[in-house]
């Protein structure tokens, strides 16, 4: 295991570092400390000039029994940008791959610290080194009274994780999806040992693992788009944050003010399975404000399927065909859309008159002209996506962008009809 540590240029003292699980040590730096609490590293210690002249030869005297390598690595002092991103490359280079490390940011002079944060946060992301731990020595926060002086190691390995909740509220903020926020639960939630050792952890590991299932729940449906799936689930969601709200307090403190967010994010969308197969009018509305709500959030592929889909609901809706998960039903919709289609191409915008399975006709339908042209858009745009530009003269990523915003927000100007229900 690999462990990189600094030396200041500054005075050392006697101290006795006293690690968070009891262990202690004393020694007049962490580092001898560090070799110690963990034998036998493959220790980096940086040093500047100044620190090298000051401390190095003491410091290899003191910690070359304990370690199995002990090699310096000179750094400049960080006192400009250059020499700042030449420090950070350094401490870069001596880690490896996959590898196994301790970082020791005790004795960092000036902004050193903040840097080897940074450094970590870097390494775990390109390297996907295993962090053992952050640690730092905490001689300001003393106990003078004592002599030697008697100082806290506190272990900020869980602080270096907030990088994870930041990348997760990200995608979270731009794209809408909330699986990596979910994993984060998972991760924070009590570990199966902790429960065994203390059964009271285990209701709230329940609550954090059921609330990281009704993340992943909304998320995947939209990402494989199941409106009706993900309105289910976000009508759930709301009630499962907050039954775990002690829990994520106790347990994901860096989720506590992405909560509100989440909830307020997901509201729109929320629709029960009960309240869908009775209501089909404000599901059109819902499953509207999602086409919007993709939109927003770049997912355009999601955001055509359901919007193609949305406009033969609209029709059934306007012929009074409440099934619209019926595929005989849809079926038949879609090929009487398509016939007028094709008719309106050939005659000037003139399509023929067409019978649904109940009854109703096409040309009953006040807005159908309008509804036909949006349908059509729609198809164009949804086509040439899924077919990966694999046609000929397929619309370039930018042009279409812009098409898949206008054709998906006509979708208001169909107005939706007064079957049944409040349209909100």
């Amino acid at each position: 295991m690999k462990a990189i540590t600094f030396l200041g240029a500054t005075k050392a003292h006697n101290t006795t570092y006293i690690m968070p699980d009891g262990r202690e040590h004393t020694a007049h730096y962490f580092g001898v400390a560090l070799a110690r609490f963990y034998p036998d590293l493959d220790m980096r210690v940086f040093v500047t000039e100044k620190a090298r002249e000051m401390h190095l030869a003491r410091f290899q005297r003191l910690a070359e029994d304990y370690v199995d390598t002990l090699e310096p690595v000179d750094i400049p002092n960080g006192a400009d940008e250059d020499e700042l991103w030449s420090l950070f490359q350094t401490v870069v280079d001596e880690v490896d791959a996959r590898e196994q490390v301790i970082f020791d940011i005790t004795h960092g002079f000036r902004s050193l610290p903040f840097l080897s944060i940074l450094a970590v946060a870097y390494l775990r992301e390109v390297k996907h080194i295993d962090l053992q731990a952050v640690l730092y020595g905490n001689f300001e926060a003393r106990d003078t009274s004592v002599q030697p002086n008697r100082a806290p190691v506190i272990d900020l390995t869980d602080f270096v994780a907030l990088f994870d909740w930041m990348t997760a509220a990200n995608r979270f903020t731009r794209f809408g999806d909330a699986g990596d926020l979910a994993h984060r639960l998972r991760a924070a939630k009590p570990t199966w040992q902790a429960q065994q050792a203390d059964p009271a952890q285990r209701d709230p590991a329940r609550r954090l693992a059921l609330t990281a299932r009704s993340l992943d729940s909304v998320s995947r449906a939209l990402r494989l788009i199941r409106p009706g799936e993900a309105m289910d689930a976000s009508s759930k969601l709301e009630r499962q944050l907050l039954d775990a709200t002690q829990s994520i307090q106790a347990h994901a403190r860096p989720f506590v003010p992405l909560a509100r967010s989440i909830t307020d994010a997901y509201a729109p969308l929320a629709m029960s399975s009960e309240r869908q197969k009775t209501d089909q009018v404000d599901q059109l509305a819902h499953e509207r404000r999602m086409v919007d709500w993709l939109l927003e959030r770049k997912q355009y592929v999601q955001a055509v399927a359901i919007a193609r889909e949305w406009v033969i609901s609209w029709v059934m809706a306007q012929v009074e065909m409440r099934k619209f998960s019926h595929k005989g039903e849809r079926q038949a919709v879609e090929h009487i859309m398509g016939q007028a289609l094709q008719e309106r191409a050939q005659n000037k915008g003139v399509f023929g008159d067409a019978k649904f399975p109940n009854g109703k006709t096409l040309h009953s339908i006040g807005q159908i002209s309008q509804a036909l042209k949006i349908y059509s858009e729609l198809g164009v745009v949804r086509n040439d996506l899924l077919h990966a530009g694999k046609r000929c003269n397929p619309i370039n990523a930018q042009e279409m962008e812009k098409r898949v915003n206008i054709a998906c927000s006509r979708l208001p100007e169909l107005q939706l009809p007064a079957m049944q229900g409040s349209i909100s």
